[in-house]
């Protein structure tokens, strides 16, 4: 068996995406949770998040916490989940995320796990 590694998936909204079409994403989207729930898949451990509207800005600085509300007017675009998935390296998670509906309509960020 090939060793795998694990890569955080971030899944962003695009201002340059492409609209969500039901039947082309919808069978895209399909196709990756297939896969995932598959024999060469992984255990299901994504999540989305709630809007930009829910979100705080946190920061700390000279002794003074500074807590912000969103929405955040410098965002052009907004997360839209995280997974971990599992790979035998950046080409091959490269790869299985190409066919992700998020990289038509948004922009993913692939990381790897730092191995510790």
């Amino acid at each position: 068996m090939t060793a795998r590694q694990k890569f955080l998936v971030i899944h962003m909204t695009d201002p340059a995406g492409a609209e969500w079409d039901p039947d082309l994403d919808g069978a895209r989207l399909q196709r990756w949770l297939d896969f995932r729930d598959g024999p060469d898949g992984w255990e299901p451990n994504g999540q989305t998040v709630s809007g930009p509207d829910q979100a705080r800005r946190i920061t700390a600085h000279g002794g003074e916490v500074v807590v912000t509300d969103g929405p955040f007017p410098e965002f052009t675009e907004w997360f839209l989940g995280v997974e971990w998935i599992e790979a035998a390296d950046m080409e091959e998670a490269t790869r299985l995320l190409a066919d992700h509906s998020t990289a038509r309509i948004g922009r993913m960020y692939v990381i790897p796990a730092s191995g510790d």
